[in-house]
C-alpha cells in the first residue's frame, strides 16, 4: 500500500499522485503545482488522501445529482504536474462538487 493524493476536477478529470512527489516547503512558500489545469479539465474540485493497493473506493458526486463509484486503483497514477484522465462524463451545465473516499 502507498500513500497518495486523489485529485478530481470540476469537469470529471482525475488522477492519483504519489505523496512523495509533493516536496516539503517552508513557511511563507508559494506551494507547488498539483494539477495541470486546462480549459478542458476545469478547475480542481476536490483533493483527498487515499491509499493505493488497499481496495479503497471513491464516490464522485455532481451538482445535478449524478454519482459514480469506482476503485481508487482503477484511476491512473500520474505525475504531480500532469493532467488527469477522464473519470466521469459531466454535462456542460453540471460540475463535480464532492468526492468521498
Amino acid at each position: 500500500m502507498a500513500e497518495a493524493a486523489l485529485i478530481v476536477t470540476s469537469k470529471g478529470y482525475a488522477k492519483v499522485v504519489d505523496e512523495k512527489e509533493f516536496p516539503t516547503k517552508g513557511r511563507g512558500g508559494k506551494g507547488v503545482a498539483g494539477f495541470n489545469v486546462t480549459e478542458a479539465s476545469g478547475p480542481v474540485a476536490c483533493a483527498e488522501h487515499v491509499q493505493t493497493g488497499a481496495g479503497e473506493r471513491v464516490l464522485v458526486l455532481t451538482a445535478n445529482g449524478r454519482a459514480l463509484m469506482t476503485n481508487v486503483d482503477d484511476i491512473k497514477m500520474r505525475s504531480r504536474t500532469a493532467g488527469g484522465v477522464k473519470l466521469m462524463n459531466v454535462d456542460d451545465d453540471d460540475k463535480v462538487v464532492a468526492v468521498l473516499v
